[in-house]
């Protein structure tokens, strides 16, 4: 789909679809007053039947009988004024596309809202929901379903917004490359072939690129992500992928990368099982960021590590018990084998401090119990560094995605002592998101180092950004590139 923007008045749109905004907390601004006038007074009716809200994405819609040149025109409601941020200027964004696509446009307009924020960071963030509210997976269906959006104009953005809707297709760009990675089943992407992919995808926008098989794990000493990998006929993978943008000091970004998790030996419920599929979001969240990074020109160095299992149950599996080593010598005693993703991690982030980088930031659809505490509206942040930490958060926020820093008491690291080995994989239930990222955390040494738990955020229900049952949201791309512009100053 293209995203264009253009100073067209809203009622000489000639698309099929135009979409405008009303506020819940006063009057309708000049152009949907200006519509309503030319519409014979139909937005107004439409408000005093009742039929017409302003609450948080409901919408109205009326064919305009040629009285604007637009084929049909949709009333989306804001909400109140003062509480819209990046967050809310997005879902209105993707609802405006998904608007489009129910009544089978071809090209759309939305007229976007006057608020409070930058016009800038407005234009990026609406071309980003347009791209992402508007995807959808292409099935392997053998007659698959046919998109209709083929363009989407904002209306009412100054006229020097073109960087910013260009950033901001990138960024969607990048998003909805993850979320088709995410939908693949696990017999279509497994190890070798995620790592293939992601090869393919770096090349194309001059990332270097290095694959660890399983022969140069074993060289390397990386017990821990092979033991992850052992019970299955897929062997593991290591992904680098380094950019090169300038300047002496590197981030890390690390990601999970199981593509398919049955639990191991310590075998998971059938219910829901089929998402397992989905336990590779972080790793892909690292290719995206590291994709969008390198298209936007940053200039900082990136490396991008993506670990990549599945974790499966065989006579060769890893089983609870048994003792693993890392990269860098660190012993793990595998309680649960359901808990595999920090020991995979932990090859990769200790590899990443081997490499000499300045920060690591790791993403992974890591625990449950990160669902019990915050649900499905925030990432959960664990750090052992106050200023990275500080960092991350401000990225978020600036990204539009919720991120919560959860506390790292000293005590919590006392959970998980092991009596065999440095430190146990599953130390139990309390605490259990904190003792996720605080293990994995062992393995950064010196390096400031920072945990993102996007198990209640990788993959969401449908919603104005999401038309898939259960589909991937590409969550963390957007910080991460925004982490990087920050780092980079």
């Amino acid at each position: 789909m293209n995203v264009l923007q253009s100073d067209v008045k809203p009622w000489d749109y000639d698309g099929d679809l135009l979409v405008v905004g009303v506020w819940q907390d006063g009057d309708f601004s000049a152009e949907v007053a200006e519509l309503d006038r030319r519409l014979a007074g139909a937005i107004s009716a439409a408000r005093q039947r009742e039929q017409l809200g302003s609450s948080w994405l409901e919408t109205w819609s009326t064919n305009t009988f040629g009285f604007i040149r637009a084929g049909r025109i949709v009333v989306l409601g804001l909400g109140r004024r003062e509480q819209c941020g990046i967050r809310e200027v997005r879902l209105a964004a993707g609802k405006a596309a998904q608007e489009a696509l129910k009544y089978k446009a071809r090209r759309m307009a939305w007229l976007v809202p006057d608020t409070m924020l930058e016009m800038s960071v407005v234009a990026e963030t609406a071309a980003d929901g347009l791209m992402v509210g508007s995807w959808a997976f292409s099935t392997y269906k053998s007659s698959p379903p046919e998109d209709t959006l083929e363009e989407a104009t904002l209306l009412g953005l100054a006229s020097t917004a073109d960087n910013a809707i260009q950033r901001g297709i990138i960024l969607a760009e990048s998003q909805n490359l993850v979320r088709d990675l995410g939908m693949r089943p696990s017999n279509k992407l497994y190890p070798e072939l995620l790592a293939e992919a992601a090869v393919t995808e770096a090349k194309t926008y001059g990332i270097a690129t290095e694959v660890f098989d399983e022969q140069r794990l074993a060289e390397l000493g990386m017990g821990a992500l092979l033991g992850v990998g052992s019970g299955s006929v897929y062997p593991p993978r290591l992904v680098i992928l380094r950019y090169q943008g300038g300047g002496s000091r590197t981030l890390a970004l690390v990601g999970k990368g199981i593509t398919f998790d049955s639990g191991g030996i310590s075998l998971k419920s059938a219910a829901g099982m089929e998402e397992m599929k989905f336990d590779m979001l972080g790793a892909a969240a690292v290719l995206g960021a590291l994709i969008a990074i390198a298209r936007l020109h940053l200039p900082i160095n990136v490396v991008g590590l993506m670990a990549l299992a599945q974790n499966m149950p065989s006579g060769s599996a890893y089983k609870p018990g048994d003792v693993v080593t890392a990269f860098n010598g660190k012993t793990i005693e595998v309680i649960n084998t359901d808990a595999e993703g920090r020991v995979a991690l932990a090859d990769a982030v200790s590899y990443a401090a081997h490499l000499g980088v300045d920060w690591i930031v790791e993403t992974s659809t890591l625990t449950g119990a990160v669902l019990t505490a915050l649900g499905h509206e925030a990432t959960a942040l664990v750090a052992t560094d106050d200023p990275l930490a500080s960092l991350v958060l401000q990225a978020s926020e600036a990204s539009g995605e919720r991120v919560w820093r959860l506390p790292v008491y000293p005590e919590y690291r006392e959970l998980y002592r092991s009596d065999v080995a440095d430190l146990k994989n599953a130390p139990g239930r309390d605490a259990g998101t904190i003792t996720g990222g605080l293990i994995i955390s062992e393995f950064a040494g010196e390096v400031p180092f920072a945990h993102l738990d996007i198990a209640g955020t990788a993959w969401t229900a449908k919603s104005a950004l999401n038309r898939t049952k259960n589909g991937p949201t590409g969550v963390m791309v957007r910080t991460f590139v925004k982490l990087a512009e920050m780092l980079s100053r």
